[in-house]
């Protein structure tokens, strides 16, 4: 996670507006600083870091929103909205290896299991007790395919795989429609900036 940069100018004996417009200023740079990388579906990580970006300037715009005369809510409902967003982003991101790694486990349990099936019949089994030992192995192995949960696994990751693409393009919508409104000059001239 990107941390915060930090605030330069901040001065205690000030009142709250100048200091709370310096914070705010390089809280949205940071928002906008992932403008570029973002637009590569790939980039998870500075997804995320934008998801914070937003997060940060949420946060700030509700702690400090009283300190202006604007009607701060509209900024802030949509940067709770593009923070949203982002975030289902990222759990489908977090999900799908968390799901493809219990897969892999699973698969290794079967080959497990099986290797243990195969060694503890070489062990006990005599060359009449083939067929018997053999019928066994077939009847445990199907009664554990019944039971086989990697088929609603794969289902889950193909879903989650399809809704990351939709979010990701909902997004990629969000964020050029805020560009071409001019979302980030709207808000810093509600706030004073610049």
């Amino acid at each position: 996670m990107a941390k915060p940069r930090p605030v330069s100018g901040i001065d205690p004996s000030k009142r709250v507006r100048p200091n709370a417009r310096r914070i705010l200023a390089t809280r949205i740079d940071e928002v906008y600083q992932y403008d570029g990388l973002v637009a590569d579906p790939a980039n998870i990580t500075d997804l995320h870091n934008m998801r914070i970006a937003f997060k940060r300037l949420r946060y700030l715009l509700e702690i400090f929103g009283s300190a202006f005369d604007a009607d701060l809510e509209p900024y802030l409902d949509q940067v709770k909205a593009m923070q949203d967003l982002l975030g289902e982003i990222h759990d489908c991101d977090v999900q799908v290896p968390m799901l493809e790694a219990h897969l892999a486990w699973l698969e290794r349990q079967e080959a497990l299991s099986v290797e243990r099936m195969l060694t503890s019949a070489r062990r006990t089994r005599t060359p009449e007790d083939h067929e018997v030992a053999l019928e066994r192995f077939r009847s445990r192995l199907e009664s554990a395919r019944r039971t086989d949960e990697r088929p609603g696994i794969h289902t889950l990751i193909a879903l989650r795989r399809a809704q990351r693409v939709a979010l990701y393009a909902r997004f990629t919508n969000e964020w050029r429609r805020l560009k071409h409104e001019r979302f980030r000059q709207h808000l810093e001239h509600a706030l004073g900036i610049r």
